[in-house]
């Protein structure tokens, strides 16, 4: 049996042992307020988030000569819990990023590692579109596709390469990604081994999935047992079944009651 598809079993075993782990996140989150709102909560959804905050935390920590124990008065927390957001056991909530973000005066974004710029300059926010598919337009960039927009943490011309996707169906549920949820996704032609990535294929339409290379195939994976994973061919890929269109980078996730 080729690599790719033992890697295919290992990914299908994981996701199913990450819905447990996902499940204690979304309680935390449920924690946060009741009723309908949006959360403003950018999980980079490259490896290493909990890392980089570890690392960003006691950076800052020590920059600022505070102990342990005075940031956990800071956060109304215990040192035991300050200790384990240091060494990277401890995912930390929204209230916890707020709270950091406001006293050291840094944004979220570079708390988790998405961005190296401590503090965001109102002249580096600039306005990106979010894109949902419709029946009626199932191309993505066009005007009648654009639904809103965010403010972005970059230059303008930065920001140009990134734009939102309105996930439209819970296929990638066990990576946390929902129904309604915003992904921020860079824009690129090619295919980032085993990441999360917007493509158009035949038949589907415009859709967010894992991608595994696999020789000269690819295999799209969906994070969600519902949905089925489908195998490109070499010849697939020849006859235009598929294009890339862009990178997932982080998410904006929405609570419901």
């Amino acid at each position: 049996m080729p690599t790719c598809y033992w890697r295919y079993f290992r990914q299908f075993s994981s996701n199913v042992s990450s819905f447990f782990r996902n499940f204690y996140n979304i309680i935390s989150f449920l924690e946060i307020k009741y009723g309908f709102y949006c959360i403003y909560y950018k999980i980079y959804l490259g490896v290493g988030t909990i890392m980089n905050f570890a690392m960003r935390l006691r950076e800052l920590r020590e920059e600022n000569n505070l102990t342990q124990g005075a940031i956990a008065s800071i956060l109304n927390l215990t040192k035991a819990n300050i200790s384990k957001y240091e060494l990277g056991r401890l995912q930390p909530n929204i209230e916890t990023l707020k709270l950091l973000s406001d006293h050291f005066n840094v944004s979220i974004d570079y708390l988790i590692g998405v961005t190296n710029i401590k503090k965001v300059e109102s002249n580096y926010l600039s306005r990106i579109p979010i894109f949902q598919i419709t029946k009626n337009h199932p191309s993505l960039f066009i005007a009648e596709n654009i639904s809103g927009y965010e403010y972005f943490d970059k230059p303008e011309e930065l920001s140009k390469n990134y734009f939102f996707f309105k996930i439209e169906d819970n296929s990638m549920s066990n990576a946390r990604i929902f129904k309604d949820d915003l992904v921020c996704i860079y824009k690129q032609d090619h295919i980032e081994d085993n990441k999360l990535m917007l493509i158009q294929v035949k038949n589907m339409g415009i859709i967010l999935r894992r991608v595994l290379k696999c020789g000269d195939s690819l295999i799209i994976l969906p994070e969600n047992h519902k949905y089925r994973p489908i195998a490109l061919s070499k010849k697939d890929l020849e006859e235009d079944s598929f294009k890339v269109i862009g990178k997932a980078v982080y998410v904006k996730f929405y609570i419901h009651e």
